[in-house]
């Protein structure tokens, strides 16, 4: 990511990454431990003024689902190649109101729980992790249905899950630094690196 930054175009810039959610990330902002952070939000979701954002892209999510029933517990037939490639309408959700469902973090949840109710269902959430990997796992092994971003499906794809993109849905990328710009020359060197990337996984 940032092969291109060099000592001649950022003189003395050396790189430490650590990885909270949103909300830590801009505390650590405020408290000057970090300079820029990646993040992502939700409709709805806001920094606060303090904390100025650049749109990075759009992060679809998709609807992770076992890719064969599995004990029953998915209804056969749901899983579609053709439906995989062209994607779900938010509506659809709701042939999985019975199912159980995995959430992740507090936000990835109330993106859950935000798109769910806009299409009238609660879901029944029975497990929370933000571990990507075992997610995919509980949901090959039949415990439930989720969702997940591309990005984070780019980093690992189990081969007993299908993943239908759901369509016009999905969170937003930024890079936040704290306070308004001017911003120092080795930050505003790694922002524009950042927002020169293509963020589409």
């Amino acid at each position: 990511m940032f092969s291109c930054l060099t000592a001649d175009t950022a003189p003395g810039l050396t790189f430490d990454i650590v990885e909270v959610e949103p909300r830590e990330a801009a505390a650590l902002l405020r408290s000057g431990q970090v300079d820029v952070a990646i993040t992502f939000a939700y409709s709805g979701q806001h920094f606060d003024d303090d904390v100025t954002v650049e749109h990075l892209g759009w992060d679809a999510l998709h609807l992770v689902e076992p890719s064969r029933s599995v004990g029953g517990t998915i209804a056969e037939g749901r899983a579609s190649g053709e439906r995989e490639a062209t994607g779900l309408r938010p509506e659809e959700l709701r042939r999985f109101s019975d199912d159980r469902w995995i959430a992740g973090c507090e936000r990835c949840r109330t993106g859950l729980l935000d798109l769910c109710a806009s299409v009238g269902i609660g879901p029944d959430i029975g497990f929370a992790s933000d571990d990507v990997v075992a997610v995919q796992a509980l949901v090959a092994a039949g415990f439930g249905v989720t969702l997940l971003s591309a990005l984070a499906l780019a980093g690992h794809r189990n081969p007993g899950v299908v993943t239908p993109p759901d369509v016009g849905a999905g969170r937003e990328l930024h890079v936040a630094t704290y306070g308004a710009p001017p911003r120092p020359a080795a930050v505003e060197e790694v922002v524009q690196t950042l927002l020169g990337l293509s963020w589409s996984a």
